[in-house]
């Protein structure tokens, strides 16, 4: 038989331990915002959205090479309608992969398709790096030799600068 104390004296050892954990938890989930903000914070000049780093280039390309006003307008509208058409051909891209992504891991695998699939990615892969080519093309003809010149320097600092942090390590 059990006494009373003895259920009492267990009562408050499970409270005291529920208290423990949850005050455990409380103190990891706050660690785990505040890591999360304070690497957010520090980040804050690196952006995955292209329209913040195309203002970016766009203000480092009007500086760096002292681009008047017409040149900045053409190059703003070359970049635009190169983001637009970019972002076609990546959904085209992503849409092939994951066609060949649920083909490759179905019951039957069909791998005329897969091929096929594959060769759609790599076509479209193959457009993204023309159309790279023509907005160099373009972008050359907007500038005047000086200008050309000075971006050949600029081409690696600028990759440089946009190139992905690795993520940290936990």
């Amino acid at each position: 038989m059990v006494s009373n104390m003895d259920v009492f004296s267990q009562s408050k050892y499970l409270k005291f331990s529920v208290i423990i954990l949850l005050l455990l938890n409380l103190i990891l989930i706050s660690f785990y915002f505040v890591n999360d903000y304070k690497q957010n914070n520090n980040n804050t000049y690196e952006s995955n959205n292209p329209k913040d780093e195309s203002k970016d280039v766009s203000s480092i390309l009007e500086r760096e090479l002292n681009l008047t006003n017409e040149q900045s307008k053409q190059i703003n509208e070359l970049r635009n309608d190169f983001f637009k058409q970019e972002k076609v051909l990546a959904k085209k891209i992503r849409g092939f992969r994951d066609s060949m992504n649920i083909n490759m891991f179905n019951k039957e695998t069909d791998e005329e398709k897969l091929k096929y699939f594959a060769k759609c990615v790599a076509n479209n892969e193959y457009q993204m790096e023309l159309l790279r080519i023509e907005q160099a093309r373009k972008f050359k003809l907007i500038c005047n030799q000086e200008q050309r010149e000075k971006f050949e320097s600029l081409v690696r600092e600028i990759k440089d600068y946009f190139k992905p942090k690795k993520p940290p390590k936990y």
